[in-house]
């Protein structure tokens, strides 16, 4: 049977197609490579003017650790949450101890509280801590939002909204080899965070010692 050979002008369009394929999976790469960096270049923008708002949190860390550098966050990776709410108004009124660490939205769509679940006041007796932390936001349309949670793993220390739909949250993170100061930037239109990680690694961390310095009306 005898062969047919392609002529030359399909072997002459087949390799230009071949390289403008090539040629347009290199530009999507570039052109998504480069929206991440404008991305993270936001992200640090937003986070620099955040961290100027707690300096109490990152002097905290330095007294523990000289070495501590605010440059020094880096990306570590970017989650998706999904929504989780239900209907209740926020308890944390004034009088209650822990109103005065409410953090009330720039556009007035709500507050977020970060101690009190953390943190239990008990009628009588000394207050406590429980294992588990949790960042909830209260909404101005009577729902409570759950925008993170953590286990006896780590814990939330501050927070500051550093634009209407962002929050910033610092806090720390026990590694196998011992404890590390992080951040979690949160969108909490886009339900979704950044979380940035710091190369310093500490055995010689008090869990609970910024949170007992902060809430300074609460008799631990």
């Amino acid at each position: 049977m005898k062969m047919i050979k392609p002529s030359p002008i399909y072997a002459f369009l087949f390799m230009i197609l071949l390289i403008w394929s090539c040629s347009s999976e290199k530009s999507s790469q570039e052109t998504l490579s480069e929206g991440q960096k404008d991305e993270l270049l936001e992200e640090r923008i937003l986070i620099e003017s955040g961290l100027q708002q707690i300096k109490t949190w990152s002097n905290y860390w330095k007294e523990n650790n000289p070495d501590f550098n605010l440059s020094a966050f880096s990306l570590e990776r970017r989650e998706s949450f999904e929504e989780l709410e239900w209907p209740e108004e926020n308890p944390i009124i004034p009088g209650n101890p822990f109103y005065p660490y409410l953090l009330p939205n720039p556009e007035g769509k709500g507050v977020v509280d970060i101690y009190s679940y953390k943190v239990f006041v008990p009628a009588e007796g000394k207050p406590g801590f429980q294992p588990d932390s949790e960042v909830i936001f209260f909404k101005e349309n009577g729902m409570r939002e759950r925008l993170l949670f953590m286990g006896p793993s780590g814990g939330f220390e501050e927070a500051v909204w550093v634009s209407p739909d962002k929050l910033l949250v610092a806090g720390y993170f026990e590694e196998e080899e011992g404890i590390s100061p992080k951040l979690w930037l949160i969108d909490v239109e886009k339900k979704q965070y950044s979380i940035f990680k710091h190369p310093i690694i500490t055995t010689k961390f008090e869990k609970q010692g910024y949170l007992i310095s902060k809430l300074r009306n609460i008799d631990f």
